[in-house]
Order: C-alpha cells, then sequence, then structure tokens
C-alpha cells in the first residue's frame, strides 16, 4: 500500500499509532535526516515485525520500499510516496525558510544544512562581549535552541562591548535581558537561560544534551571546568579569548583535537580577565562572531573548521595567523 506525505503528516498532526521505519542506508540518514517523525532505523532484510499497528517504511525516493512490502507481504505496510525526499520537500513547504534564504543558497549551507541548524541545540558560557554577539548571531542564523549561562549582572563598564544591553538594564541578571531581546528579534529560537555561573559542580548537568559548547567565558578556572565537561560529555567546545587588542578562537575536543587544558597546561595565575588587561570594545564583537561561524560549521558538518587549530587575530594589523595544535595522545 502507498501513504502520500500528505496522508502521513495528518497521521502526525492526528497523533495516530503507527510505527515508521527507516531502511535508508547509513549515509543518506545522515545527510538527509528526517524532520517531524522520530522513525525506528532498520535495513530491508531486517524489518521488525508487524504488532498491530500500521507500518509507513521509508526509503529515498520511495521505490525500493514498494518492493519489500510486496517481497516480505507485509500486512498493514505502507510505503511513503516519493520517500524522504518527498517528506522533506512538505515540510520545507510547511517552514518558511525565507528568511535563511541567503545562506541556504550556499552549497556549504543548503536546506539540508539549515534543517540541522533550526534543530541544533548550543550553549554559550558567558553572554558578555563574546557571548552577546555569538547569541545574536547564531540565533539570526536558525539554530533552534540556545542555552544562556551567566551568573552576572549588567553593570555600567560591559556597555562598551557587551551590546545586547543598554544603560536601562544596569544591575539586572545577563541572561534574563539577552532571553527578552532575543525572543523580541527572533521568534523561531528556544532560549533557556540559566542565571547561574558555571562550575565544576554544576557543569555537566547544564551542558548535557547540546550539540555544541561556546566558551565566552573571562577566566581560566571556568574555561577549566567547561573543558572538563565538554571531554566527559564528548561535546565539542569552541574556545574565544581576548586580551587588550588580540582574540584567539579554537575548536576544541573535536575529533582528537586537544582541550583547553592541554592548550594551555600552564595558565597564568592573575591577568586573564578583561578588568585586569583591559579590551578594546569591537574585538569582542569579531571574536564572538568567529565562534557562531565555527559552531555553525560544526552543526551543518563542514570539514574547514578550527579543529586542532589556534587563530590569532592581531586588532592593531589585522594579521591573522594559524597554528596547527597536536592531537591529544
Amino acid at each position: 500500500m502507498i501513504i502520500t506525505p500528505q496522508e502521513l503528516q495528518q497521521w502526525v498532526d492526528e497523533r495516530r499509532t503507527f510505527r515508521t521505519i527507516d531502511i535508508r542506508p547509513a549515509g543518506q540518514r545522515r545527510d538527509f535526516p528526517l524532520t517531524g517523525v522520530k522513525p525506528l532505523v532498520a535495513d530491508s532484510k531486517s524489518i521488525p515485525k508487524p504488532n498491530g499497528q500500521p507500518m509507513v517504511l521509508i526509503c529515498q525516493f520511495g521505490i525500493v520500499t514498494e518492493g519489500v512490502i510486496i517481497e516480505k507481504e507485509l500486512d498493514k505496510a505502507y510505503s511513503l510516496l516519493g520517500g524522504a525526499l518527498a517528506w522533506e520537500a512538505l515540510q520545507s513547504e510547511k517552514q518558511d525558510l525565507s528568511r535563511w534564504s541567503r545562506q541556504t543558497v550556499l552549497p556549504e549551507i543548503g536546506i539540508v544544512g539549515q534543517r540541522k541548524l533550526n534543530r541544533a541545540s548550543i550553549a554559550i558560557v558567558g553572554v558578555g562581549g563574546l557571548g552577546c554577539p555569538a547569541a545574536a548571531m547564531l540565533a539570526a542564523t536558525g539554530v533552534g535552541a540556545l542555552k544562556l549561562i551567566d551568573g552576572d549582572q549588567v553593570e555600567l563598564s560591559n556597555l562598551h562591548r557587551q551590546t545586547l544591553y543598554g544603560i536601562g538594564d544596569v544591575g539586572k541578571m545577563k541572561v534574563t535581558v539577552a532571553t527578552s531581546i532575543l525572543n523580541n528579534h527572533y521568534d523561531q529560537v528556544t532560549l533557556e537561560p540559566v542565571a547561574e555561573s558555571l562550575d565544576e559542580g554544576n557543569a555537566q548537568d547544564y551542558l548535557r544534551g547540546v550539540e555544541v559548547i561556546i566558551d565566552a567565558t573571562d577566566n581560566i578556572q571556568a574555561r577549566q571546568d567547561i573543558d572538563r565537561a565538554s571531554k566527559e560529555l564528548k561535546i565539542p567546545m569552541v574556545y574565544g579569548g581576548l586580551y587588550r587588542f588580540e582574540g584567539q578562537v579554537a575548536v576544541l575536543n573535536h575529533e582528537g583535537s586537544p582541550g583547553f587544558i592541554e592548550l594551555f597546561p600552564h595558565p597564568p595565575s592573575g591577568g586573564d580577565t578583561c578588568t585586569d588587561a583591559g579590551v578594546l570594545g569591537m574585538l569582542p564583537g569579531i571574536i564572538g562572531n568567529m565562534q557562531a561561524l565555527e559552531a555553525v560549521k560544526l552543526i551543518v558538518g563542514m570539514d574547514s573548521t578550527l579543529s586542532g587549530k589556534l587563530l590569532i587575530y592581531d586588532g592593531l594589523t589585522h594579521e591573522t595567523t594559524i597554528i596547527e595544535l597536536s592531537e591529544k595522545k
């Protein structure tokens, strides 16, 4: 039997009881993930036994599943007409992607990459000079969920570089103000504010379940805590650092790349914050946007990330240096 994408969508909307079974190869499932359904994964030779519920079999084009149903004489089994491609085309029609049309036209992003971004969850630890631009651009790019973690209040000295805040926000919690601003601008993003500072005791609880961690903090202890959680949870960490006119970006703990502790085994004991060393207001915007870009590349699956590399940007000369880092032993 055949079921059209529109009929399957009606089943989903009516919350009918049925099973979807994706029999595509792993590569097709990875490159063309299904939206709106949570199928079981099987191959054509090991279809689960009928349990009385209707089954919808999904392949890439809707051809293989028709043959499987006939060959195995499956009862109450449906082949999705047009397969996964037809289903995703229907999902694209349901959601207006025009706001991201200037990036979906890029072959490295495309509709598939945009869907990955729309489903992605990213944690930003620190909603200050680095976290403000990173959060704003990731929300604008279409990332589905952002967890904002920061226990600080807005201070007057923040305003020259932390552009989500204004004079009327001084004394308010950063995550509260940032959530309100981002909600007003970007209706598609789910925001989870955490008005606490991240530390070794709570890091794994707060970071578990996201796909990328952006380290937008400004002190070494917090970075070390993020690094340990990143390793334990096997979630890549996008590091960003500032020092006067210099900025640094790296993708850490990703596919064998070193972590923060390996990158800086003997960090300085003081002078590591903007309060101590100073920073020009434009620099966090540059570095925070670079961190957001690296997070997008990780989510979409581009190869050209800063994994295993340290980018150093000099704001005085606009020179950029990339250092290859040794892999973890």
